[in-house]
């Protein structure tokens, strides 16, 4: 290790003062006094706290004498560490983690875990002082596992061109024993790293323009052939700009392989959970600044070719390094880094000129640290394997930052990194204007001490960085389940920084390698040593810039000035293209070029030799090759050679029967170099029908007295290398062996390849011209004739002519030796493919032909596809790894009991639809979610998206399995499932309870919604952040009245276990409908709580006369997705529901019950996303939306049309409102409509990149006005009512426009940075007459701000605005609500802000009760929906009761029938809820209304439940009226008995004359007579009598007295037990005469026995 040179310099420095008498401070007063004073006194580093081992100072021993035997040398030189940038104390350990150990601060890694010492663990870079072995990786490993280090969900990554190993979740304790470990020379913190966020390539004169006509694209250079690897947050490469080079393909879920001309050609992924290293994939960005920066690299601009980028010609490969929320660890930049050093040279298998990786664009930095200065030496780990990438052949450009500051950091401070600053252009093409921005970091980065000053040269250049239009990315689907996957496609957004910078410069670099490959520049050769090729492109930069003359030089480069914040200048295409067409200029010079007028007279002696190509050898058509030599011996005996130069000549015939001719490729110039000289040249492509063609190559030499050698002169036959493929055609699907054929030209012999994909390629057929041989190949003359022309054998004659080489048919003609005519050389190729052995799926079959000369044809493709197997899906993960997100944040680990969403991507690639695709998520085998996709059509992306709520602490092992039952038959069952492990932190100890936002709800036996003067149950979720059981929790409900809080119920949880959660729930009654303001209060009986803050939740309640109904499906069909449902207020109830599948917005009427039926017609085919809906009380709706057509000259344009709907679904002619505008110049979006009476009023965002013939990018606001109109004429339009706004077009939210009294209002949406100074998206006010050309009034009302809704009451003879709006990002947003005047102020107090986590959705409705709301939040329990009525009359907000869970998608109201429809999207798909309202006998309704309304019904629903009512009564009645029937027909026939027959009374008959409902007591128990009697006088009485008393006993035992038991006497005989006199008991009576007992209706005085007659007073 060093020794400390800076100990020695404060004592040097007072040594000085002391003895000069200088006082301290003074040296740079003078020069300093016009500068900021932070710039004077810098910033102060805080001290750095010793290395403390056992209360003593560490030491080690830094011997470095015992090598493991196992370890391999360093890549890096001994010593770097030596230098290390945040190591003051020279101890091999970084400063920022000395801080850590002291307690001085905290890790800062986004993957910090809690360490077994209870600290957050760190991620860092342990380098080693030779390359790491076996050895070092055990004693590492075993080192950090004793303090608790757990290998599964962390980084373990040994580097292949650093000496280091990176690692994370590292505990702090551990350190000092890395430390301390053998090799170990130095321990890193990994950095944390963020991104630093048409005219501009014009304006860098890269691209032509009417400004600049001298520019590298001009000169016919695009960056060709060229790879740039994009190291950032991921690339959505489906982006029209980003697909193909040809701009051909229109389908956006098209994978790379299925296109003809793909321009990405790979990537990794360097960020999934729990992996280390990157894997190979094709990654999404879900930040939107990867594609964002590509498309300023290399994007195309689509088929209008406008958002171009610098390098359109150049390849892409996608390295993802950074998270989906815009940053990560270092460990992913070296992950990256490391994969793009190991791909440097590999076969993408696209085709042969997209090999490798030549430009690495790396738009990020390290964030701000306290930690002493800043600005970095360029020895971090990042910045030391950018210094290998470059020694790899790699050109490195990275972003500088955006600090504003003197900050050099990251990859931008490594040596040979090309560091770009942020220029603003000013948004135009003319250089003039441009200057650096203010945000943009400067220069010098801090010296490294090896003496070169230009590493400290940075920047190196600046360029155009500010409002730079490009490629958007695909949004997230958000959290709904089953949702299909965005894709990104046409549209395009504006961002700035020196991240935007960046890739222009990479763009730009790649193009210089064309031209450097192209003229054979000696930097472009890697076969031989030369100029290393960021050097040379560094050099070419420096010169080619445009360097200012009022700039200061604070540095020069190669005689170029450079300035702190400029550089060398501003990018130059035009100076660049100059410098690199100038021969001799630095960088290895140009490739030749300089004319002469070719050799003198007086030509003698052989100096030059022509090396390569061989003489006679083959060259082959459109190939490019270096005519190569040297100064021969006789050259050198000829004294000194000043001068060489070469010609190229081509001769051919136009047809077989045409004389020869020759045009001269290259002229008499000057090649590169004198004694070994190169001179390149390129074959041109001739028509089919040339033939006899051949190059003839030429050199001299001059030396110093002016003498010409005689000229050299080699001849080259040219031949073709092509390839046709004629079948199959992919228009059919194959099946079984496949002939695949085609024709090829080639040269000796030709070999047939092929290849599925990216598949390595295999060789099939080989062909041979039947006269090759091995001395062809190394250059063979041929002769036509036998004999010279003096007769003797001709040796250059081989029997055939050089065209048999080609294929063609020889023959021997009286001129000698030829090829028959019309023969092209075309031979046809063939072999059979066996798709058996491939599943059947779209492949992309790729042929070439390989000729004998090693030149390989151009690629053919043709996508096709197999079928063998009948249709069926192929159901499979796209995504490489799952992705655990809490509201949309990817998280490394969580704690226990912490609502999570997980995530994965699948696709169906076969070919045919899955419907029911079951999808559930399994923890360690136990199954914790599952839902139902209703369908996923073939080729369909969809974004599973499953909830966990992880209840045991550890690493988790997770699996998402598609259709887990194997109900589906699939291709291919082995992919489905995804599998990876979570670490699930344990809570910490002790008892935390918590009422979480959104936890507290209010629910009755039949809604959600509390209604008043009914029983409501208010209920909290009770979680328990910590660890310990928490037992005995008491809570408290207070409502708000006018006294302040008062207490209205108690309730207690015995127990809520520690890392879960419980209910605790309060009976009230509320006595009125309005908010209700509600506190909960939970704490533990004994015992503390870690946070005491979170233990109290208030909350308001809605208390509202409206019930929701159950749940009804929305039916739609496959792939369709709602749009808007619409209250029409038919007779026949019917309203409509409109949806959207591919672009076509379709129609279904909604029936009463809400079933579905599909109309015939559709609204639009070519939707482009915008619709407003506007429904009356005349049973129609008003619609306006965005769509897309076809306009001149194949342009795709866009306009806004209108139209009317009935329930019938008839659609009246549509108006086009707006003059169509191509996409390439601009867009309508942001559409909103509102209607009043016959009175219609529409506005819009309206971006206009060409705005009045100019190239200013201009955003308008357009309102349009219109009363009942019958066409396009009837509509006035207002283009500009508030002009040039900075919209962003990539924010889909509509504005809000209302019509009021006299005035129309609007909610809008543009960038604010006030205040803060930081942009953010903010919502505005404004108003004006509707015929007012330019609104003057603006105000600024919301800040990060979106999903703006507005409604415009007239309440007392004013406008009434009420506003709602979401603030915030989404994990934090709140929602927004204020009830104003038309100036924006408050009235009352009518304002709220509420916590709304994960808001994604707003509606509102008018009714007579107020303004209905409903939103979407995330609570404890995961997406739900809330509904909340704003009532201006009583002066009032209520917000919110949660309905269902679930997302908000639309609403709409009938005011006939009181109902509010909605639909939302639940786990089970999509639903129609509706609020029915109570009150309809206010409006005239009958008590059937009422009772509907009561029972939450629909109107279809509620006839069908009368309908079952009344007939259940009607059977009921019919069934009673027949028994009565019987009965009474029984009673006739006994009555008539009786009068008929003798004194003899039957029982049976006595007990008929009483009705049989009252009877309790059976005759057998009360007629008692004697044996013989009976057995004269009665006959089957005896057993008539039993059978009736077992009956009535069954039914009526418990009635009977104890008394008047009856008992079988021992003899067998029946006794009477003894009877009391005549009582009542009950109802039953006793006659004194006979004993019989009967019993007699209530009210009765007197009755007859009916046994004796004898008269009973009662």
């Amino acid at each position: 290790m060093k020794t400390s040179k800076g100990k020695l310099t404060p004592l040097l420095v007072a040594l000085l003062v002391f003895l000069l008498d200088v006082p301290i401070g003074s040296a740079y007063i003078s020069d300093a006094q016009d500068a900021p004073l932070e710039e004077v006194i810098g910033e102060i580093p805080p001290s750095i706290p010793p290395l403390v081992c056992s209360e003593h100072e560490c030491n080690k021993d830094w011997s470095l004498e015992h090598t493991p035997v196992d370890s391999t040398p360093p890549t890096m030189e001994f010593g770097w560490w030596e230098d290390f940038w945040s190591d003051s104390d020279s101890n091999g350990f970084d400063d920022r983690l000395q801080m850590i150990l002291a307690g001085e601060r905290e890790s800062v890694s986004l993957t910090s875990i809690i360490g077994s010492d209870g600290r957050p663990t760190v991620a860092i870079i342990v380098h080693y002082a030779w390359h790491p072995g076996p050895t070092d990786i055990e004693s590492l490993s075993s080192t950090i596992e004793s303090h608790g280090w757990k290998s599964d969900g962390s980084w373990f990554m040994v580097m292949d061109h650093l000496d280091a190993i990176v690692l994370d979740h590292v505990p702090v304790i551990s350190l000092i024993d890395i430390w301390k470990l053998e090799g170990v020379v130095l321990v890193e913190e990994q950095s944390v790293i963020v991104p630093y966020l048409d005219k501009a390539t014009k304006g860098s004169k890269v691209r032509t323009s009417g400004v600049y006509d001298e520019t590298l694209r001009g000169l016919g250079y695009h960056g060709s052939g060229k790879v740039i690897a994009i190291l950032d947050t991921g690339v959505d490469n489906e982006h029209f700009s980003l697909d193909d080079f040809s701009d051909n393909n229109k389908d956006n879920t098209n994978d790379p392989d299925d296109i003809e001309d793909p321009k990405w050609v790979g990537g990794c992924d360097s960020t999934g959970v729990g992996q280390s290293g990157c894997n190979d994939e094709d990654p999404d960005d879900g930040d939107g600044h990867g594609t964002h920066v590509a498309g300023i690299a290399l994007g195309t601009g689509d088929s209008s070719r406008v958002n171009q980028g610098y390098s359109p010609g150049s390849y892409l490969v996608d390295v993802k390094v950074m998270e989906d929320y815009g940053g990560g660890n270092s460990q992913s930049i070296l992950a990256g880094l490391q994969w793009v050093i190991n791909n440097r040279d590999t076969d993408w298998g696209n085709n042969a000129s997209s090999r490798g990786i030549q430009v690495v664009s790396m738009s990020f930095g390290r964030a701000s640290s306290a930690v002493g200065d800043s600005n970095e030496d360029g020895t971090s780990a990042e910045a030391n394997l950018v210094n290998q990438a470059s020694d790899n052949g790699l050109v490195c450009v990275a972003a500088i930052g955006n600090d504003g500051a003197n900050n050099v950091n990251s990859v931008g401070a490594a040596d040979t990194s090309i560091t770009v600053g942020w220029l603003d252009d000013k948004n135009t093409i003319d250089r003039n204007d441009d200057s650096i921005s203010s945000n943009s970091n400067y220069g010098p980065r801090t010296d490294d001490g090896d003496g070169d000053s230009w590493d400290e040269m940075k920047p190196w250049v600046v360029a155009p960085g500010s409002n730079i239009n490009s490629a958007q990315h695909a949004e997230s689907s958000g959290i709904i389940p089953g949702s299909e996957v965005n894709r990104a496609s046409d549209d395009y957004t504006q961002a700035s920084g020196s991240s935007m910078s960046t890739p222009a410069v990479a763009g730009m670099v790649a193009i210089m390698l064309e031209i450097g490959e192209m003229r054979k520049m000696p930097f472009m050769d890697e076969d031989e040593p030369g100029i290393e090729r960021y050097e040379a492109i560094r050099s070419f930069l420096a010169s080619g810039s445009e360097f200012r003359s009022e700039w200061s030089t604070d540095g020069t480069f190669q005689e170029n000035s450079w300035n702190t914040r400029y550089g060398f200048g501003i990018i130059d295409g035009g100076k660049v293209a100059s410098e690199m067409f100038d021969t001799g200029t630095g960088g290895g010079g140009g490739g030749g070029g300089n004319e002469t007028s070719g050799p003198g007279p007086n030509q003698e002696g052989k100096w030059v030799e022509i090396e390569s190509p061989a003489e006679f050898s083959w060259l082959v058509e459109g190939q490019e090759y270096n005519l190569r030599g040297h100064i021969n011996e006789h050259g050198e005996d000829n004294g000194s050679i000043e001068e060489v130069v070469v010609k190229v000549e081509m001769e051919f015939r136009e047809s077989s029967d045409t004389p020869k001719q020759r045009v001269t490729i290259t002229d008499w110039s000057n090649p590169i170099g004198i004694v070994n000289w190169t001179s390149p040249f390129q074959v041109p492509d001739l028509p089919e029908d040339y033939t006899d063609v051949s190059i003839t190559g030429m050199a001299a030499a001059r030396n110093d007295i002016g003498r010409w050698s005689n000229t050299t002169e080699f001849f080259f036959p040219v031949g073709r290398v092509n390839i046709t493929l004629e079948g199959p055609s992919g228009q059919d699907g194959l099946e079984g062996s496949v002939e695949v054929h085609g024709e090829f030209q080639s040269i000796g012999n030709a070999t047939i390849q092929w290849r599925l994909d990216n598949e390595d390629w295999q060789d099939g057929p080989d062909y041979h011209d039947g006269e090759w041989t091995e001395e062809d190949l190394n250059g063979l003359c041929h002769s036509t004739s036998q004999f010279k022309g003096d007769g003797s054998s001709d040796p250059c004659y081989q029997g055939h002519a050089f065209c048999v080489h080609m294929f063609r048919q020889g023959e021997n003609s009286n001129s000698g030796l030829r090829c028959e005519d019309g023969d092209d050389g075309w031979t046809r190729w063939s072999f059979n493919w066996d798709t058996t052995q491939f599943k059947d799926d779209e492949y992309r079959i790729s042929v070439r032909v390989v000729s004998a000369v090693g030149v390989i044809s151009d690629e053919i493709r043709r996508v096709v596809t197999v079928d063998n197997i009948d249709p069926m899906p192929d159901l499979l993960f796209v995504s490489k790894s799952i992705s655990v997100q809490e509201f949309g944040i990817p998280m490394q680990e969580s704690y226990v009991n912490t609502f999570l969403e997980v995530r994965a991507t699948i696709r169906n690639t076969g070919d045919q639809a899955a419907t029911d695709v079951g999808i559930i998520l399994e923890e360690w085998g136990e199954r914790r979610d599952e839902y139902i996709i209703p369908n996923i059509d073939s080729g369909q992306f969809v974004e599973v998206v499953l909830y966990w709520n992880p209840t045991e602490s550890g690493d988790a092992l997770l699996t998402i399995s598609i259709d887990p039952l194997n109900s589906i038959q699939e291709l291919d069952n082995s992919n489905n499932e995804l599998s990876g492990t979570f670490s699930v932190t344990p809570r910490p100890p002790g008892v935390d309870l918590a009422i979480r936002a959104g936890a507290i709800s209010a629910v009755t036996v039949s809604s959600p919604i509390p209604r008043p003067d009914e029983s409501v149950v208010v209920q909290a979720r009770v979680d328990n952040l910590g660890s310990q059981d928490a037992v005995g929790v008491s809570g408290t409900l207070e409502m708000m009245t006018f006294r302040g809080w008062e207490m209205v119920a108690n309730s207690s949880v015995p127990l809520v276990l520690g890392g879960s959660h419980s209910t605790i729930s309060f009976p009230i009654v509320p006595n009125s409908t309005g908010p209700l303001e509600v506190r909960i209060s939970v704490l533990m009986e004994s015992g503390s709580d870690n946070d005491w803050s979170d233990n109290v939740r208030e909350k308001t309640l809605l208390v509202d006369s409206t019930t929701l109904t159950g749940p009804r499906d929305v039916g739609m069909n496959p792939g369709e997705t709602p749009v808007a449902v619409v209250s029409l207020n038919s007779e026949e109830g019917e309203d409509l529901l409109i949806g959207e599948k591919d672009g076509t917005l379709i129609m279904y009427k909604l029936t009463q019950s809400k079933s579905l039926i599909e109309c015939n017609n559709v609204i639009e085919e070519r939707w482009s996303g915008d619709i407003s809906i506007v429904s009356t009380e005349d049973e129609f709706a008003h619609i306006v939306w965005t769509r897309r057509y076809m306009g001149p000259n194949s342009f795709l344009m866009q306009t806004l049309s209108y139209s009317t709907v009935d329930s019938s679904c008839r659609i009246s002619p549509a108006q086009d409102l707006l003059p169509g505008i191509p996409l390439s110049d601009g867009k309508y979006w942001g559409v909103d409509m509102d209607v009043k009476d016959s009175e219609i009023l529409v506005s819009g965002y309206h971006r206009d990149v060409f705005s009045g013939g100019t190239l200013e990018d201009v955003t308008d606001i357009f309102l349009l006005h219109a009363d009942s109109p019958l066409s396009s004429d009837d509509w006035t339009l207002m283009p500009g009512i508030i002009h040039d706004i900075d919209a962003d077009p990539a924010q889909r939210d509509s504005l809000s426009v209302e019509l009021g009294e006299e005035q129309a209002h609007l909610l809008y949406q543009t960038i604010r940075n006030d205040s803060t100074g930081k942009d953010r998206l903010g919502v505005w006010y404004s108003h004006g007459e509707i015929d007012q050309e330019t609104w003057t009034y603006r105000r600024a009302v919301g800040d990060e701000a979106a999903l703006p809704e507005l409604t415009v009451i007239e309440h007392e003879d004013m406008d009434v605005l009420v506003s709602i709006w979401r603030e915030g990002a989404p994990q934090d947003s709140e929602l927004v609500a204020y009830v104003t005047d038309s100036n924006f102020k408050t009235i009352g107090d009518l304002e709220t802000r509420i916590s709304a986590r994960g808001l994604a959705g707003i509606g509102t409705v008018e009714s007579e009760r107020g303004i209905q709301v409903i939103f979407d939040r995330v609570g404890p329990n995961g997406p739900q929906v809330e509904y909340g009525l704003i009532d201006i009359e009583q002066g009032w907000i209520g917000l919110s009761d949660s309905l269902v869970r679930g997302q908000f998608n639309s609403m709409d109201r009938s005011e006939d029938s009181l109902e509010t429809m909605i639909v939302v999207t639940t786990s089970n798909g999509w639903q129609i809820r509706t609020l029915i309202d109570d009150g309809a006998s206010e409006r005239g309704g009958s008590i059937a209304d009422q009772l509907r309304s009561s029972l939450g019904l629909d109107q279809e629903s509620f006839e069908i439940l009368l309908i079952g009512v009344a007939l259940a009564v009607l059977i009921l009645g019919m069934v009673t009226l027949v028994g009565l029937s019987a009965q009474g027909f029984r009673w006739i026939g006994r009555k008539r008995s009786i009068d008929a027959g003798s004194n003899v009374i039957m029982e049976d008959d006595v007990v008929d004359l009483v009705e049989e409902s009252d009877l309790a007591v059976g005759v057998d128990l009360v007629e008692i007579v004697d044996a013989d009697e009976a057995e004269s006088e009665e006959g089957g009485r005896s057993s008539r009598m039993a059978r009736r008393a077992r009956r009535n006993a069954e039914d009526s035992h418990d009635e009977i007295a104890e008394g008047f038991l009856v008992e079988p006497s021992e003899a067998g005989d029946v006794a009477v037990m003894p009877v009391p006199e005549m009582t009542h008991s009950g109802f039953q009576i006793s006659c004194p005469n006979c004993q019989s007992r009967v019993i007699t209706e209530p009210g009765v005085n007197t009755a007859k026995c009916p046994i004796c007659d004898t008269k009973i007073d009662l």
